[in-house]
């Protein structure tokens, strides 16, 4: 019997941030596989490098999506929604000023 809308019977679920562990298991079989083989891989790319330039760069930025975190931008905005005002802090003098 399928669950009715709005309920999942798992209320509580994965919790946040936790790791599939599938997700886990697989990206430990690639380390695995990718272990000592930095060499031959630098080797490989430089060869597409010499004979396809705009292929190296494709693999290169693929290659790297996997490693970097891609940027996001966050905009801070005040109380519904309306432009952030900056707050300005002023500091006293010192007293041998």
């Amino acid at each position: 019997m399928a669950a009715e809308p709005g309920n999942n019977y798992n209320p509580g679920g994965r919790p946040k941030g936790s790791v599939n562990e599938t997700t886990k298991q697989i990206k430990q079989v690639f380390a695995d596989l990718l272990s000592g083989q930095e060499s031959k891989l630098t080797d490989a790319l430089e060869k597409v490098r010499q004979t396809n330039p705009k292929a190296y760069l494709e693999l290169y930025v693929k290659i790297s999506e996997r490693f970097v975190p891609q940027v996001t931008r966050a905009e801070i905005t005040g109380q519904d929604g309306e432009p952030f005002q900056p707050v300005n802090i002023v500091l006293p003098k010192k007293p041998n000023e």
